[in-house]
């Protein structure tokens, strides 16, 4: 099951060893082909998710011929969600979290406010400018980072579990319900890393028959 940052985790660039998205985006592609070709290995992402990575790839300059290079090899399908069955313990802990979040959230709020009046005045709009993107950031930080707050994310959830799949992604919110879900969840790139090491088996194996 692949989410978004299956593609456009930074840390990918390094460990493929390219200078751009593009080439990055194509030699993953390539690793999926090999592994459906070699490996029978089956690619998922949700309609949602696959909106979403596409308009990312596109709106940073990769092509759309690598975009459908992806697509080829990935099976896009949507969670069943009329049958899927979540613990209602798992999302009474969910709301709770919110809760806290957003009470955080507007402590961090009422902070930037508070310093914002003591270092500008009305009038210095560049200061309150910088004051309220430093709220932005802040409250962001407070409220979302570790939370499942998309339809993108929680499909891809939903979807994890009726296959009974593997979810590669670097959200730490995918993988902290994913994990209390009890879905496997792989780091993009040691997803990478595991796979080539899987072809590299393989085609040893064809050779040594």
């Amino acid at each position: 099951m692949l989410d978004t940052t299956s593609f456009t985790e930074a840390r990918l660039r390094r460990e493929l060893g390219k200078d751009s998205l593009e080439e990055t985006v194509r030699e993953i592609a390539g690793i999926l082909r090999e592994a459906r070709l070699r490996l029978k290995a089956r690619f998922y992402m949700t309609p949602s998710t696959w909106s979403e990575l596409r308009r990312i790839l596109l709106g940073n300059t990769v092509s759309l011929d690598t975009v459908h290079e992806v697509s080829t090899w990935i099976t896009v399908k949507a969670p069943d969600k009329l049958s899927i069955q979540i613990p209602a313990s798992i999302f009474s802990e969910y709301v709770a979290d919110i809760r806290r979040r957003l009470l955080k959230g507007l402590r961090v709020a009422e902070s930037a406010v508070r310093k914002a009046a003591r270092q500008c005045g009305s009038e210095e709009s560049e200061c309150l400018g910088e004051a309220i993107r430093d709220l932005r950031d802040k409250y962001r930080e407070a409220t979302r980072k570790g939370l499942v707050d998309s339809v993108e994310d929680l499909d891809t959830i939903l979807l994890a579990l009726e296959l009974k799949g593997i979810i590669v992604t670097s959200d730490q919110g995918i993988k902290r319900l994913g994990e209390q879900l009890g879905i496997i969840v792989i780091d993009p790139v040691d997803f990478v890393i595991m796979m080539k090491r899987m072809l590299k088996t393989a085609k040893n194996s064809m050779g040594n028959d």
